[in-house]
């Protein structure tokens, strides 16, 4: 079995590919349930890193497409699990 190359979020975050297109990653989620219950998930999204300007900073912060940055544990590029064998 391969071996996959899940990083750490937010010590590593997705890059553009070639400076333009985002690249589908596959998350690793926690977020709280209705009843408050801790649950995790694994699931799809897209990463911006240029998605927000913060006046604080006076930079601009990444951000997720479908889930909020505090819900992120991992990620992994989508077209780095191998395909099935025919």
């Amino acid at each position: 079995m391969t071996k996959l190359n899940w990083r750490k979020y937010p010590d590593n975050v997705p890059e553009k590919e070639n400076g333009i297109a985002q690249k589908l990653c596959i998350v690793r989620i926690r977020f709280l349930n209705n009843c408050g219950e801790l649950c995790e998930s694994t699931t799809f999204d897209w990463y911006d890193e240029h998605a927000e300007f913060d006046e604080w900073i006076d930079d601009y912060i990444g951000k997720w497409s479908r889930h909020d940055n505090d819900e992120i544990t991992h990620w992994i590029y989508a077209d780095e699990i191998p395909l099935p064998k025919e």
